[in-house]
Parts: structure tokens; sequence; C-alpha cells
């Protein structure tokens, strides 16, 4: 196996002793190599001629097996695993196998439908899990191999893509991934070259279609290759990139989103971060960040029967120290272009393992402003981590009465004194800006995921931003969230009903949707002077409202 494959197939794996017990699958544990998309969301099927991720325990032995040449085989190190559809008995092709994840391809020739999934180790078989195959459901191979965050995308010279190697607009790249669809032949050789028959994709990059040049294997088997142009004027370091695909004009199932950083230099530029800042992730060490911020949210939502409702103001920070390769693997998380969505799901990770430590800015964060003084405080245990509940409340039944609300519109000051032992003094103002209003909030109760969802509002920050956030969780917890950047001076912002179609139909769960929509604004300053202690320093206020919805 190349060093490639290995990359864009490994991950960390939790090994867990065989001993005497059968294998066992975990709860929805069976997922695409790429995207790790719940089997349960709208891209969680398994496609013909994908390779396939099955977690669970008992598996196969202790140390990592791969299979070492082609044609792969259907049992390997005592590992096979078995899909049946409708009486269509399937053996895989084995990728890899360990005790708590084993990796296959699934046959080109599986029927279409709902089925069973076992897996065997040394002749024992699993109890069996459920398992969908579809014609075609795609996912982008991301660096962190967690399905997020930086695809694995490489230039006309192989190099990879990251902030600091960026790819240029009108440049032709190729993205990796699998699930595209079926070959001809058997999966367990060489794959023909050439775009796979049948199929309609389409590449989107920061919002705009990007023009697809090939689409078909890799030289790899099961591993699919997608070659696209940067559209121009296309700019950032994390610009939102997924891939829709429709098989013999169905409609067409979406990708993991993933980012591809694009600029007109070597490392890419981003408004929302200093150049220097950039260039520190690919260097290896450490990151220390640190950020502070005032809110006010508005809250109508029904939760397990209960019904919640209040505006309170709040005040937090953070001050935190991570590897700059978990930093940078992370995407830097919901940092977006303005005018973008993207869609995040939950996954299954076997690692588990955080990198991130608190660091101590002093013993209080302390805020002034025109209404008196008030404080951020620690809780014991959570070093680096400060809060204060500075107003308002939330009733329901029993709820103390609200307390008045603080955050008026005006100038606060914020600093942590003399600082701590990590991070130096600093001293910074946040305004508050006019009262922020979600205007057609009361007409917003279901939302079909086939049509698209227009918010408005008025007020807030005229220079700022605003962010639409949606959430559904299926009856079996599978669940999904999406979030779009809109400017706050545009007043409304229209959410594609391919994003959200991305998300799962709400449960109701005692009497309660679970789904919710969140829309909020906010203006937060990346660039000032960093404390001593800390390469990133961000501050700023936000306003928003939440409610619950039906996704349906």
């Amino acid at each position: 196996m190349t060093k490639l494959l290995a990359f864009v197939l490994t991950v960390c794996l939790a090994a867990v002793p065989a001993f005497c017990a059968a294998p066992s699958i975990a709860g929805q544990g069976v997922k695409n190599a790429a995207s790790y998309a719940d089997p349960q969301l709208p891209n969680g099927s398994i496609a013909q001629g994908s390779i396939f991720n099955v977690f669970g325990s008992n598996m196969g032995p202790t140390a990592i097996a791969y299979a070492s040449s082609l044609p792969l085989p259907t049992t390997l190190s005592g590992t096979s695993i078995t899909v049946t559809i409708t009486g269509s008995v399937n053996q895989c092709f084995m990728v890899y196998t360990s005790a708590g994840q084993v990796a296959a391809i699934l046959p080109s020739t599986t029927p279409v439908g709902t089925g069973t999934i076992t897996v065997s180790y040394n002749g024992t078989p699993s109890s069996t899990a459920p398992i969908t195959v579809v014609k075609t459901s795609f996912g982008i191979f991301a660096i962190n191999q967690q399905g997020t965050a930086q695809a694995v995308i490489q230039d006309g010279s192989y190099n990879f893509n990251s902030a600091t190697f960026a790819f240029q607009p009108a440049e032709t790249v190729v993205l990796w991934g699998t699930g595209l669809g079926a070959i001809s032949g058997s999966d367990a050789n060489t794959p023909p070259s050439g775009n796979l028959p049948g199929i309609t994709v389409t590449v989107t990059v920061g919002g705009q279609n990007a023009p697809v040049t090939y689409a078909g294997r890799s030289t790899y088997a099961g591993d699919d290759q997608v070659a696209f142009t940067i559209p121009a004027g296309v700019t950032g370091c994390f610009v939102p990139l997924y891939v829709s695909v429709s098989a013999g004009g169905a409609t067409p199932v979406s990708s993991n989103f993933t980012t591809i950083a694009v600029g007109t230099a070597k490392t890419c530029t981003d408004p929302n971060f200093p150049a220097s800042f950039i260039q520190l992730t690919g260097q290896g060490g450490t990151i220390r960040t640190g950020s502070v911020s005032l809110s006010r949210e508005a809250t109508s939502l029904s939760i397990g029967g209960m019904n919640l409702s209040g505006t309170t103001d709040s005040g937090s920070a953070g001050f935190n120290k991570t590897t700059s390769s978990a930093y940078a693997g992370s995407g830097f998380l919901f940092d977006q272009q303005v005018g973008s969505c993207y869609v995040y799901s939950a996954f299954f990770s076997s690692t588990g393992t955080s990198t991130t430590t608190g660091l101590d800015a002093g013993s209080v964060i302390n805020i002034s402003g025109p209404n008196g003084p008030m404080q951020m405080t620690t809780s014991a245990g959570q070093k680096g981590s400060y809060s204060a509940a500075l107003g308002g409340g939330i009733s329901f039944p029993g709820a103390p009465a609200p307390k008045p609300l603080y955050l008026s519109p005006g100038t606060y000051a914020i600093d942590n004194g003399a600082g701590g032992a990590d991070v130096g003094p600093f001293k910074v103002n946040i305004t508050v800006p006019a009262t922020f209003t979600w205007t057609n909030m009361s007409q917003i109760t279901v939302v079909p995921r086939s049509q698209p969802l227009t918010v408005t509002w008025t007020g807030g920050d005229p220079n700022g931003q605003v962010q639409i956030t949606g959430f559904s969780v299926a009856p079996d917890n599978a669940e999904a969230f999406f979030i779009c950047v809109a400017p706050d001076s545009a007043g409304t912002f229209t959410v594609p009903s391919a994003i959200l179609g991305m998300l799962p139909a709400s449960a109701v769960m005692q009497g309660s949707v679970e789904g919710f929509l969140i829309l909020s604004t906010g203006n937060t300053t990346n660039n000032g002077s960093v404390p001593s202690g800390l390469d990133l320093f961000s501050f700023g206020d936000s306003q928003g409202a939440e409610i619950s919805v039906a996704f349906q």
C-alpha cells in the first residue's frame, strides 16, 4: 500500500484486545470512510463500490493489519465482512482490520436497498447491524481524518492544500474521496480509469459552481478523484467546499462539508486572522488563543415538554493552548466567509483525547459599562474559562424572577488587571450596538427542508455579521447543523434548500420538537494588540435569539 493511500484511509485507532469475546458492531457504526456521516443522515448511506468503516470491538487483531497487495482479500488477519441485501449475500473486500475499527470496499455488484452487515473474526460472527446501500453517496477525505475542515486536495505537482500552501483561482486541482458509485469489473483490483458513467457531479466552492473536469476512480481500489477548477474571485483560508452527486437523474446527494485554502500567494489571507497568525499555524508547535465576548440572547424553546422563554445577558472569556496541527485541522471551526454556509454533522470518533489546555489569565475579568461594574470568574477545575451571568433570566415553572438586563447599547471596558500566570494584562473596549431584532421570528415554526428559508432582521452593528444556525436531531439521535453567515447590513438571508436538505427530519421527544433555529449578530476584532502569552486575541459582542422549530 502506498503512503498516499495509507494517508487517506488511516485514522487513529482505539485497539481493544479481542480475547474470546464475539465481535460487536457499535450503534450507527457503519460509515463512509471519508465523511463519517451518521447512517441516518441524508448522506449517510453506503454507496456501491465505496470504502466504508465499521466501528466496534473485538473485530480483528490488536495491531492494525493492512491488505498488502491486490487483489484485495475477502478475509484479512481473520476478519471478514458480509453484507446481505434482500437475500443477496456479498463478501466485502478487506482494506484493513483491527479490534476497534475495520475498513472494506462494498462490491459494486451489491444490490441497492436496506439490509444487514456482519463482521466475523476468526470464524465468530457479530450480531447483524443495519446498512443501506445506494448508487452514490460521496464523502470527501479530510486532513484531520474526521471528515471535517481542510479537505485532502492536491495540485498538479501532488502538493497538498493548506493555509500555508494555498491554491490559486482558475487552477485545476484534485480532491480525494469515496462513494461516486459502482465500476465495471472487480473492486478487488486496480479500477478502470475514466469518468464514471451515469452520474452528475457538482462541486461547490465558496457558494460558487466549480467546473468539474474528472470524476472517477483513482488508481487505487475504492478511492475516487474529482478534478475541478477553482472559480475566479474565490479567496480565503477556509473556503467551504462540498460535492453533490446524482445517479440517473435522481435527487443529488451532498457530501460532507470541508474547506479549501485559496489565495494569490502561497500563504492565504483571511479577513478574520492576521497574516502572521496564519503562517504560525503551519510551523508546528503550539497555538495560544484568547477571546472575550459580551452577549445577549432571547430564548423561546420547548424542551422536554417544558416551555422556556426570556432574555439573558452574559459575559464569557476563554484562554487556551493547543497544537498547531490540531488548531489548523479544526478549520478554526466557525470561521466562515460572508455569504457562505457550512454543514456540520456528528460522527463517531475513536480518539477522545483533547489536545487543548487552559491558560491562566488572572483571577477575574473586569467589566465596566453604562450600568456599572461586573466581573467574570472561573469555576473550580476550569482553568482559562471565565463567565458571568450579567442580567435577565429564563422563565419556567419554579424559576427565580429575572434580574434587570445589563447590556444597554454603549461602550464597555474589559480588563484582567495585572494578568495571570500565562497571559499578560490587557484592556479593550467592546461597543454594544443598537438592539438586534429578528423580525420574522414568530412566523417560523416549521421549516420544510425541500424549500429555501428566509430570515429577516433589523438593528445590530451595520459593520458586523449575522450568523444563521439550524440544528436538528433525528429520532435515533443522529444530528446535524448548518451555519450561514451574512452581512448585518443586508437585513435578510435565504438559506438554500440544498443546505437544509442535509439535516435530518426533527424528532419529537417528550412532546417537544428536537429542532432549533438561532439568529445572532456580532462584530469580533482579531487584529488588535495581543497580550503577552498569546498568539491571537479576539474580542467582541453578540446579540441573538433562539427558537424551537421542526425541520421536516
